[in-house]
């Protein structure tokens, strides 16, 4: 065998180990054991957009789907939104009963801003069962924090608007209240779809 040969299959060989590695990492990073569940997430008390209290014990028994963001977001947060609206529109058309145990939950980093009307106002241009939520900036910070993400607040350079750095992922929560795996941004909404249909029936199973 020639040396040319030779060297192509082992950079073959070691492409493979990479891209197997790559691999491995991203699903231990979406597909977490048990164990590692366990710390990510924890309970909150917030308020909707009428002022009541809302805290993690008021979904027990359904699944959420959170989203942490603001309205003053330019791009990145309407279109998220979107796509849980456009996931959770098409699973209602192909499993209805598990689309109607889903709670889409939208809660503000910026509570600064984002008042009750303004999120009231926000909201309705999504799914019309997306709730969302708002809390002091402590408490938000505090939640996000405990889904292993942070959140900052950039000082625009012209005096515009602030802008909030924020995490970018949606996370699903089982029926008990605990995390069971997240949606990155190159995870459209057919893939939520079926992600949902999959993961969502074997936390009751």
């Amino acid at each position: 065998m020639s040396w040319h040969k030779v060297r192509n299959l082992i950079l073959a060989s070691v492409a493979l180990l990479c891209l197997g590695f790559t691999g491995a990492v991203v699903y231990s990073l979406i597909y977490l054991p048990e164990s590692l569940q366990a710390e990510i997430g924890g309970p909150f008390a917030l308020k909707d957009t009428n002022g009541r209290e809302v805290t993690d014990a008021s979904f027990l028994g359904h699944h959420l789907l959170i989203y942490f963001g603001y309205t003053y977001c330019p791009d990145v947060c309407p279109t998220r939104l979107q796509e849980m609206t456009v996931a959770l529109d098409e699973l209602e058309s192909r499993d209805p009963d598990l689309a109607a145990e889903i709670v889409p939950l939208f809660v503000t980093v910026d509570p600064k801003r984002d008042t009750a009307a303004a999120l009231k106002a926000y909201a309705a241009h999504f799914h019309p069962r997306l709730q969302a939520l708002r809390g002091s900036e402590a408490e938000v910070v505090d939640l996000v924090g405990s889904y292993q993400g942070y959140v900052k607040y950039l000082s625009a350079e012209d005096g515009a608007d602030y802008l909030v750095d924020h995490p970018a992922y949606v996370y699903l929560v089982g029926p008990e209240g605990r995390y069971l795996t997240h949606f990155t941004t190159f995870q459209g909404p057919e893939e939520m779809v079926e992600r949902l249909l999959r993961l969502a029936p074997d936390e009751g199973g």
